[in-house]
């Protein structure tokens, strides 16, 4: 039963738990099987009962298990390696912008790789200075 953009919005709001149950709800008409059809005149036919129809394991998500993440060491800040989800807006003036686009036709990368492989290690490294000093 295919449903329209229409007949999406007349629909009554439905929460979580309602649409994971009728999403899991076997249909009242299932589509009807049959038996796969040999066209080649070599291969062998199949007789006997249709096959069943075997329904599928469900899903879960796969999730990487802590022996599966890269290691690091003790003092390292284990959120390092984690996959970036934030943006951050920096403002360039023409000269640096060239600059940029220049040194990533050079290199064949990204001007965002190019910023961030030099920019964290120069992060990085003020913050071992400034906690050293800081500490004396």
């Amino acid at each position: 039963m295919a449903s329209s953009l229409l007949d999406r919005v007349k629909r009554q709001p439905q929460s979580a738990e309602t649409f994971i149950a009728a999403a899991d709800a076997v249909p009242n008409n299932p589509a009807p099987t049959t038996a796969p059809t040999a066209t080649s005149t070599d291969a062998p036919s199949i007789t006997g009962d249709p096959v069943a129809t075997i329904s599928p394991a469900p899903m879960t998500p796969a999730r990487s298990s802590p022996a599966s993440r890269a290691r690091h060491a003790p003092t390292e800040d284990p959120r390092k390696h984690d996959v970036p989800r934030y943006t951050f807006n920096l403002r360039l003036n023409e000269y640096e912008l060239e600059l940029l686009r220049s040194l990533a036709d050079e290199q064949r990368e990204s001007m965002q790789k190019i910023l961030k492989n030099g920019l964290i290690p120069y992060l990085e490294n003020l913050r071992k200075t400034n906690r050293k000093t800081g500490s004396q």
